[in-house]
């Protein structure tokens, strides 16, 4: 009896001891077992308070919808654009389907990862539209018809919402949104094969001309404003915030930087795996022309996408990574992803 008591004793300490040593080692290891120290496994990025209390991140914004709305997060705040075609506007299910984008859909714009447009701007936007559609009768409620949209990736999410909502009140209207980045939005509006074109930058000249061979006559509307975000791994402890001179080395078209160690001696000495839009994407466009100080003038070697999902797994799932796109797709993906502070060029460190 004494034997078996003294079993039971020695068993009970070594379950004990076994339960200590494991939670040490989780906790070491951190939420999902990665390395200790800054952000890791899923938990949530840094808010831009903390970023800017990190030693060498003084005067470094990370983008939200308060910094965004505020004008604090530059150069990387831009407006949003939806191109409709005269002609097409002129149906009233197109008329009514972009009513609700500058009407009811503005009070989602947050949810889908955007910031509202100030009253006085929407206010002259809707006015706008108003004076194109002032012929149409747009019934309560459209039993037929359909409206196609193309383009921009990152206003895909605000068009989507649109389109929803649209829908749910006329049911028997369909809203066909694609994603073929801006650069490929133009080219089937600008030929006539879809209503609307969303876009991330304003149209070019040589879409403008396109436009005009082709007889087809638009309008701008500005619908939303997006901040560009610049993410890594969550597991990348060392890379908090950088400078936009920083950026514009890394990414600019004759970069020699190929590892974290370059753009600072103190990170490691690993491969930088770069990933961001594809040269038809409005997101390539406006980020290389704030960045690097043209558009379209960027380094080559790096893993390109128009579907911004793709970038956030390649990003997510590796350790090393760094790239960009529209904050609606940070916004959804906070837990695989960890947004860089940006110090804007008028604060940043020589």
């Amino acid at each position: 009896m004494r034997s078996g008591q003294q079993w039971s004793k020695w068993a009970c300490l070594v379950l004990v001891l076994s339960l200590v040593a494991g939670c040490a080692e989780k906790k070491k290891e951190g939420p999902t077992g990665g390395a200790t120290g800054g952000t890791t496994g899923a938990t949530a990025p840094k808010e831009a308070a903390s970023v800017a209390d990190v030693p060498g991140c003084e005067g470094a914004v990370v983008p939200s919808l308060e910094t965004i709305e505020k004008g604090e997060y530059t150069p990387l705040s831009r407006p949003l654009f939806v191109y409709v075609n005269k002609k097409a506007l002129q149906k009233p299910e197109v008329a009514g389907y972009v009513k609700v984008l500058l009407g009811k859909a503005q009070d989602y714009v947050e949810k889908a990862g955007f910031i509202k447009l100030k009253e006085s701007l929407l206010k002259e936007q809707q006015a706008k539209l108003e004076a194109e559609i002032a012929d149409v009768k747009i019934p309560e409620k459209l039993t037929s018809g359909s409206v196609s949209a193309n383009g921009s990736s990152t206003v895909f999410p605000f068009s989507v919402v649109a389109a929803e909502l649209f829908e749910k009140a006329n049911e028997n209207v369909r809203v066909t949104v694609g994603k073929k980045g801006t650069g490929g939005g133009f080219e089937k509006f600008c030929i006539g094969e879809t209503d609307i074109s969303n876009a991330s930058r304003p149209i070019k000249q040589s879409e403008i001309d396109k436009c005009k061979a082709n007889q087809v006559e638009y309008i701008e509307l500005t619908v939303c404003i997006d901040g560009l975000t610049v993410c890594v791994n969550p597991a990348n402890d060392w890379c908090s915030c950088l400078t936009v001179e920083q950026l514009k080395a890394l990414w600019e078209p004759e970069s020699k930087i190929k590892k974290w160690k370059e753009l600072n001696p103190a990170w490691p000495d690993v491969d930088i795996e770069l990933f961001g839009a594809d040269t038809d994407s409005g997101t390539f466009d406006y980020f290389t022309e704030v960045i690097v100080g043209k558009a379209k003038s960027s380094r080559s070697d790096y893993t390109a996408s128009s579907e911004d999902n793709q970038l956030v797994i390649g990003i997510s799932t590796n350790k090393h990574a760094l790239g960009y796109f529209g904050y609606s797709y940070y916004d959804k993906n906070r837990k695989k992803l960890k947004a860089v502070g940006i110090i804007p060029a008028k604060t940043e460190k020589k």
